[in-house]
């Protein structure tokens, strides 16, 4: 079986930098979110977390060259993805009825089996998030499919998707990130968060992990995940208090911070209790209260 630690849940959450730390771990490959490598990392040409364009990585040349000797077509991909793995089929996979066919899962299944036969990893962490992708993934008979449901306070994630952020994986331009506005981003932290513990009510599948005690205590939390994995815990390098030497990842995708390494310092990002607008504060509020408190935000 391809153990697979796949990271779930809504975006600006620090899953990217959860990835990266957990990628330092020894046997554990840091893969990015891996949804996106048929559009942003094959078609578009958008860089691997180690500076090169995806289709150009040996890592991944390897990797697609094991997994498809005679090619895949990444257009198709995109094709099957559209037919079971987006937010739109969350009510299906909620129902337990799968969508789509039955290729897509078979495609991925060798994707992720020679990546872990080319990289000689123990565990893929999958930082894709999407709770549809992910529940495709946990219906591949081939992959051991364990949850990480990463949460951050609704106010902190509106407050982070308002901000501009410079995408920096296009070498051929640099262009913003998208945004939203409190408003959608609370009612896809209500969606995504909510599903994502319905889909994987068992607790030895799922594990709900708050982005501020990540922060807080990160060895911890690191100690915690992997336990849950059902790996070793490792005792990672950390230089001073939060600092951490990250080697260079092969991250498909995410957030800018994908491309930090040398020594990174995990710090509370707290700008938005300072600077939030009392307004967008009173609409995430409104939005997410019937159901932060699951998650320890009062």
């Amino acid at each position: 079986m391809t153990k697979v630690l796949y990271i779930a849940g809504w975006g600006r959450s620090g899953s990217t930098i959860l990835d990266n730390v957990l990628g330092q771990v020894d046997g554990f490959f840091s893969a990015g979110e891996l949804m996106f490598l048929w559009r942003r990392g094959l078609i578009e040409g958008r860089l691997c977390g180690c500076g090169q364009p995806v289709r150009d990585c040996d890592v991944w040349t390897r990797v697609l060259a094991r997994a498809f000797p005679g090619g895949i077509d990444a257009q198709e991909m995109l094709r099957l993805e559209a037919h079971s793995a987006r937010t739109r089929h969350l009510p299906l996979h909620l129902a337990r009825v799968e969508p789509g066919n039955g290729r897509y899962r078979d495609e991925l299944g060798a994707l992720y089996r020679a990546l872990q036969a080319e990289t000689g990893s123990r565990v893929i962490v999958d930082s894709s998030k999407s709770p549809s992708y992910g529940r495709v993934l946990a219906g591949i008979p081939s992959l051991d499919v364990r949850v990480v449901q990463l949460v951050r306070d609704p106010r902190a994630v509106a407050y982070s998707w308002v901000r501009k952020k410079l995408q920096r994986d296009d070498p051929r331009r640099t262009r913003s990130m998208r945004s939203h506005g409190p408003a959608a981003s609370s009612a896809y932290w209500n969606v995504l968060n909510e599903s994502t513990r319905l889909l994987w009510r068992d607790a030895q599948r799922r594990l709900l992990v708050r982005y501020e005690d990540f922060v807080a205590r990160p060895q911890a939390t690191v100690d915690e995940i992997v336990r849950f994995a059902g790996e070793p815990t490792v005792e990672l390098a950390w230089t001073g208090a939060a600092e951490l030497a990250l080697e260079p990842t092969h991250t498909v995708s995410g957030n800018p911070s994908r491309f930090d390494h040398g020594t990174v310092t995990l710090r509370p990002d707290d700008e938005w209790q300072r600077a939030m607008r009392s307004r967008d504060r009173r609409i995430v509020d409104l939005i997410t209260g019937p159901v932060r408190g699951r998650y320890g935000y009062s």
